[in-house]
């Protein structure tokens, strides 16, 4: 998993990525064996210093964990940093006196590592708080091909006294420094996040902490609520139609409302509570000044001048921001003032250019799905890439937040993966400097397979996509692996053949699927069930497959999970009402759906709304009792 492009040699001198693996091993040692055999390591002592940090010993409890799995010998940890070598020394403290393996580390980043790999000893070592772990597990899945899958499955391969560990000295610093695979996998296991190297949700010291950059995201909201400032100045808020908001109830949604960004008041009101904020934490690396989620941006007549001049409604926004950091700079210098290039903010200004201290987060809410950021035969994304390209020229600390699941529904299949990888790459060759790929919550469409597409290359943008997922097809589902690829293979060319531009909200028709294409996808599975070799596996497919079910079923609940999210978000008290025809089709089937997905522990439809809560309109849709089973 080393990307030969971004590997750098003990002396600092960049490796050419089209230099072959056999070379690079045998740059190590001229002369010498190329390898190290396991029967020599596994009589070797695990060494940290004594003031290794938390994570530093947890890196070697791992590696103490994964070497007795894989090997079944159980490695010594010491507190002995000056043991002679042979030995693995772990942590900068180690290393410093490994003696002819030592390096220095001082130049490292907090994610960055190097991992030395000779004869007489290992020696893996990173900037703090996580690049000693990190080194950990970039060394397990490279040296011994361990593969961290999902929560619940990591493949472990076994080794032999005679299993060869290849040599190699190596520094890796991962291009983006914010890494987020949001998925609900993830967050719900920090050490599972870890592994995968994402370093935004965990809090544990043994972890590594996390970074301390934050997303950006909306909090006009919180900086200025419209409860505390609307009833006496509605003129802190967005002119829209010649008129100031009024019976507001909810500052981001349906109205909702936004700051008039060029009001002096609203600019000293907005700064006061950024430092006020930045007083109460510490060790933050930025903080939001960000539109709330809805698209009422200010017209009055301060505002549209300025975004007429700017050609872009980020120009009364970037006015504000920029004064804010400006604030920020001196008291707080290397703290990031973020904003959203969101919505109607997306495109960057004529003129005005951000501080050096700002954040631009662009969202991609409006891209297509079905094909890669960077096509140029599809109409949603050319804006983007160019939007894209314009911010990377004016502004050096550019994160993009994109989205990866079908909002409108979690678990009817979802048309991206051949998009994933290319997507990727695309915003690393534009210099973005974080990502924020927003996934749905767990047990969604083939979640574990897109975590593990995008934990991976985020981590490394040049990695093959399509080698990552055909391996975790084959080490997920064993022999029905090429079944599950056939009904990726099914759906994907369904969308692109019908050629449509969907984003992220769209019912299966809009990103060119339907229920017969989930009939033909359930006898898919049928034959998977069939081949898979054991009841583990046969699990596996299973739930795998509720998304043809509810690809089948989404003529009834979709409806009632847009029904549940409207209640929520404004209010809509009107009855549930089902077709009688198709629901009374659907019906059986419906009970399928939702046993399956019960059976497997799936939380949520969507992001509004959990299964439960959609049995629940349903019900009231079938006229049934509510808790009356389907």
């Amino acid at each position: 998993m080393w990307p030969l492009a971004g590997w750098f040699s003990a002396g600092g001198q960049a490796l050419a990525g089209s230099i072959l693996w056999t070379l690079l091993v045998g740059m190590v040692s001229a002369g010498s064996a190329r390898w190290l055999s396991w029967g020599s390591v596994k009589r070797w002592d695990i060494l940290v210093a004594e003031d290794a940090t938390a994570s530093e010993r947890h890196a070697a409890a791992e590696m103490q964990a994964f070497l007795r799995q894989a090997g079944g010998t159980e490695l010594a940890i010491l507190d002995d940093a000056a043991h002679a070598t042979p030995g693995i020394f772990l942590g900068p403290g180690a290393v410093a006196r490994a003696g002819g393996m030592a390096f220095d580390t001082r130049g490292l980043g907090p994610d960055d590592l190097r991992v030395v790999v000779r004869r007489d000893g290992i020696a893996i070592a990173g900037g703090r708080p996580r690049g000693t772990l990190y080194g950990v597990y970039s060394f397990l899945e490279d040296a011994l091909g361990v593969r961290f899958l999902t929560p619940d499955q990591t493949h472990v391969p076994s080794l032999h006294d005679r299993t060869r560990l290849p040599l190699m000295d190596r520094t890796y610093r991962p291009p983006f420094r914010f890494r987020w695979s949001y998925f609900g996998e993830i967050a719900q296991d920090h050490l599972f996040a870890t592994r995968m190297r994402t370093n935004t949700v965990q809090t544990e010291d043994h972890l590594g902490g996390k970074t301390p950059i934050n997303l950006v995201s909306h909090t006009f909201g919180h900086l200025m609520p419209w409860a505390k400032y609307g009833a006496e100045h509605p003129e802190y808020y967005n002119e829209t139609d010649g008129e100031r908001p009024k019976d507001i109830w909810n500052d981001q949604y349906d109205p909702g409302v936004q700051l008039c960004t060029t009001n002096p008041d609203v600019v000293r009101i907005v700064t006061e509570a950024v430092l006020q904020d930045l007083a109460r934490t510490r060790g933050v690396g930025n903080i939001s000044v960000s539109q709330n989620d809805n698209s009422r941006k200010c017209e009055c007549g301060r505002c549209r001048a300025v975004d007429e001049r700017e050609g872009s409604h980020m120009g009364s926004l970037l006015t504000l921001v920029n004064a804010v950091a400006d604030a920020v700079a001196k008291t707080h210098p290397g703290v990031m003032v973020g904003t959203l290039a969101y919505d109607y903010s997306r495109k960057p200004p004529a003129t005005i250019r951000p501080r050096p201290n700002v954040q631009i987060q662009l969202c991609s809410i409006e891209c297509c799905q079905t094909h890669p950021i960077d096509d140029p035969g599809c109409p949603k994304n050319r804006a983007f890439c160019e939007d894209l390209r314009g911010w990377s020229k004016i502004c050096d600390n550019v994160y993009v937040w994109t989205y990866v699941t079908n909002f409108h529904n979690y678990l009817i299949p979802c048309p991206n993966l051949r998009a994933l990888g290319r997507n990727i790459r695309f915003f690393h060759g534009n210099d973005v400097k974080g990502l924020f790929m927003q996934g749905p919550a767990a047990g969604a469409e083939l979640g574990g397979l897109r975590n593990y597409v995008i934990s991976n290359m985020i981590w490394n943008p040049t990695r093959d996509e399509r080698a990552l997922m055909d391996e975790f097809l084959r080490l997920h589902y064993g022999k029905a692996a090429k079944l599950i690829k056939q009904y990726i293979n099914l759906v994907h060319d369904a969308a692109e053949r019908k050629g449509q531009h969907r984003n992220c909200f769209g019912s299966a028709a809009e990103h060119g699927l339907s229920a017969e294409i989930g009939q033909e996808a359930l006898r898919i599975f049928e034959k998977a069930m069939d081949v898979a070799e054991s009841d583990e596996v046969r699990r596996r497919v299973e739930k795998a497959s509720i998304a043809c079910h509810a690809l089948i079923v989404e003529a009834v609940a979709s409806p009632a999970f847009q029904k549940v999210r409207s209640r929520k978000k404004t209010r809509d008290q009107t009855p549930f009402v089902l077709d009688p025809v198709v629901s009374r089709k659907l019906r059986p089937h419906l009970a399928v759906f939702l046993d399956l997905c019960r059976g497997h522990a799936v939380p949520r439809m969507g992001e509004w709304a959990s299964i439960d809560e959609v049995a629940d309109v349903l019900r009231e849709g079938y006229g049934m009792q509510r808790g009356e089973p389907f």
